[in-house]
């Protein structure tokens, strides 16, 4: 069995209301409680097959939804830059700007400290 791409995992958190809820019940089941498709299959009363095929159209909707509203991008870009602003901050060594770069930190740090 190849590796889980817990992207999934993500995507569900944003879009997972979106699914229909025998698909979103499979992939919590798989990528959040790391249950096996024979152990969602068992559970659910269903094929193995039948937890595959529903699988990947899940995640083939999540897919989508991330290909049209980008939230997961999105966030992911943001992050990326508060880091880099906080990175930058830390090199300015100047005192009378010490004030202005401790404001900067900490909205830098509202934007980490949302994900």
């Amino acid at each position: 069995m190849s590796e889980k791409n817990f992207l999934y995992s993500i995507l569900y958190d944003y879009y997972g209301d979106l699914l229909k809820d025998n698909q979103a019940n499979i992939i919590d089941l798989y990528y959040n409680q790391d249950l096996s498709l024979s152990e969602i299959a068992e559970d659910m009363n269903i094929s193995r097959q039948g937890v595959h095929d529903a699988l990947k159209k899940a995640e083939k909707s999540l897919t989508e939804y991330e290909e049209k509203m980008k939230l997961h991008y999105k966030y992911d870009r943001y992050y990326k830059a508060a880091e880099n602003i906080l990175r930058l901050c830390s090199l300015i060594n100047d005192e009378k700007y010490k004030d202005t770069v401790e404001n900067i930190v900490n909205e830098a740090g509202k934007i980490l400290n949302e994900g």
